[in-house]
């Protein structure tokens, strides 16, 4: 099973800075710390202040070919561990090249908050693989247990937009239903 963990998260410290940021767009300034409402607010709206918010997860036992589906986010930093002969502790024989795609890898995944939503959008899809989509919403839910300022804003592109989907081929739950939206699962 793969193993999920939060290494970072946004502190109230970053908040602060992050309604600063906001108020300095409009010329303001303030020291009176943001509400839960507010985070929520400028995390749905995602204005650019939020991307002052950082998460550091941590993926251990993670199929290779998923951590292939992750690293396509291009504004995440993914740290994937390496399957090279010469770095790793290898038993003897392991070859690299003939190892399969569910290979355990560990990964550490550096993103702000607007990526974080934006990864929720499209990992949650039912058209992303079922394996990927449940590592990803694993993950989302442990960020909204912990943090409820994020409560809501994990899911797909479609259920997002009020059920528009604009993939090729949308699913067939979207065609079934005109709508993307399905309830959370803690599958792994």
């Amino acid at each position: 099973m793969v193993e999920i963990k939060i290494l970072r998260a946004p502190t109230e410290e970053d908040w602060m800075y992050v309604k600063k940021a906001a108020f300095r767009t409009m010329d303001k300034d303030t020291d009176k710390p943001p509400t839960l409402e507010w985070k929520r607010r400028i995390l749905k709206a995602q204005h650019s202040p939020i991307r002052m918010l950082n998460f550091l997860i941590e993926f251990k036992n993670l199929p290779s070919w998923v951590s292939v589906h992750l690293v396509r986010h291009v504004h995440a930093t993914p740290f994937v561990s390496t399957q090279r002969n010469d770095r790793c502790n290898r038993e003897e024989g392991y070859d690299r090249r003939k190892a399969p795609q569910d290979t355990p890898v560990s990964m550490l995944w550096y993103m702000n908050a607007e990526e974080l939503i934006t990864i929720a959008h499209k990992r949650c899809c039912m058209l992303a693989s079922s394996e990927t989509r449940s590592v990803i919403l694993r993950m989302c839910n442990m960020i909204e247990e912990e943090y409820p300022e994020y409560e809501g804003l994990f899911q797909p592109l479609c259920a997002y937009r009020n059920g528009i989907c604009e993939e090729f081929n949308p699913c067939e739950y979207y065609q079934k239903h005109q709508h993307g939206f399905y309830p959370k699962t803690k599958e792994d």
